[in-house]
């Protein structure tokens, strides 16, 4: 039985990089290239249009940074006083919502504006969902699980252990169902544009059923 729960942990992480890689693929292709799952390219941005003076488009990220940290800070205060089922409920809930607000956000509205529900969608499932087993694994973006996976497959091949091609298979499929899902949203925006963010709905509730599965199959 707890085999079984920790192959569906492991699928469930991989339904959630397709999320994690729909949002990302979501949000460069209807807003401009802007990216809205990691805050890096937001912060820059920041000090640049400080530079420039462009000051709405200061407050604009800034609120972007601020939904990011406010998703973090109730995700904590939601752990820490209601467990983590509820939290995953929560998760789950702010992506289904979220999914569904960004398609009423006005195509020519500005661009950050536009993500601000990513900001704090990404920020909620990054502290949720961060990988399985022993693996820490973000599901809103890739940087590191490439590294992850080079470093896998690299060090199987000087030593031979198991355990680095397990390693380097995980960061694999990570990668493999996060671009799965870059595929999915670019070619669901091609043919809906803005509205293409409601089929975000559908990789929700197939996480969810496979969440209410394992969590099932735990209590047994």
């Amino acid at each position: 039985m707890e085999n079984l729960t920790e192959k569906q942990e492991e699928i469930l992480h991989y339904i959630v990089c397709v999320s994690g890689g729909f949002m990302g693929g979501y949000a460069l292709f209807t807003r401009l290239g802007n990216f809205g799952s990691a805050q890096t390219g937001n912060l820059i941005e920041i000090v640049l249009n400080i530079f420039g003076r462009d000051y709405k488009e200061v407050a604009l990220r800034f609120a972007a940074l601020l939904l990011f940290i406010f998703g973090n800070v109730s995700c904590v205060l939601i752990k820490q006083n209601l467990g983590k089922l509820v939290l995953k409920i929560y998760t789950f809930g702010i992506l289904f919502i979220g999914y569904i607000f960004l398609a009423f956000i006005p195509a020519d509205a500005d661009a950050v504006l536009g993500l601000l529900p990513i900001f704090f969608m990404s920020s909620v499932q990054w502290f949720t969902f961060t990988g399985t087993r022993k693996y820490n694994c973000s599901t809103i973006f890739s940087t590191n699980n490439l590294k992850q996976m080079v470093l896998g497959y690299t060090y199987y091949h000087l030593t031979g252990k198991e355990e680095d091609r397990e390693k380097g298979r995980f960061y694999l499929l990570s990668l493999t169902f996060f671009y799965a899902g870059v595929v999915l949203a670019v070619a669901l925006c091609h043919r809906f544009g803005i509205r293409a963010s409601c089929f975000g709905l559908i990789i929700i509730i197939i996480a969810e059923i496979v969440s209410i599965e394992r969590d099932a199959k735990q209590r047994t």
